[in-house]
């Protein structure tokens, strides 16, 4: 019996530790704080930075834009192609009195979505386009803050309550 047990306590041990890679809470997340002029976030260990410039100047950092990818790209990658082939999170920041564009009519399985993260509530909606799945959110339901979320990624889709995601949301501070 004593055995069985042991055997039984390895095996949970072993697929809690292949399993449960991710961190429990937002205050386990690690990462870097980038900046913009507007506002900071703290991307995760793991994820990237990629630098978004102004419309129309291709050298110029956005005054009010951060963009975060699952992936920590090695010498020779090309950035852009790991952005669109693993989850990323989109994050801008505009006036409170901006207007929420909706665009639930090009994605398939839409749901509505809420979050709360540190005591901010967000809204939103979850959809399938070209087969990856995303989620557009706003901050208290106004166009201060809005994210554009890909969930999907390419060792497997993310969830819209992954703690990694609710950290940076949670470090979202205007200057």
């Amino acid at each position: 019996m004593l055995k069985k047990a042991a055997l039984l306590a390895a095996l949970v041990l072993s697929m809690t530790t292949l399993f449960g890679c991710g961190p429990s809470s937002i205050e386990e997340v690690e990462g870097t704080v980038f900046e913009c002029t507007q506002f900071s976030a703290l991307c995760p260990e793991g994820w990237s930075n990629y630098p978004v410039t102004e419309l129309n100047d291709d050298t110029t950092l956005s005054m009010n834009y951060l963009r975060f990818y699952k992936a920590e790209p090695e010498e020779g990658d090309n950035a852009s192609t790991l952005l669109y082939s693993n989850a990323y999170i989109n994050i801008g920041h505009y006036s409170p009195e901006s207007e929420v564009f909706i665009s639930k009519d090009i994605y398939k399985d839409v749901e509505d979505v809420e979050l709360e993260v540190a005591g901010k509530k967000w809204k939103g909606y979850t959809g399938v386009l070209a087969g990856i799945k995303k989620a557009e959110m706003w901050a208290d339901g106004t166009g201060e803050w809005q994210v554009s979320i890909c969930l999907s990624d390419v060792d497997g889709d993310i969830e819209i309550d992954d703690m990694e995601l609710q950290a940076i949301l949670a470090s979202l501070k205007k200057k």
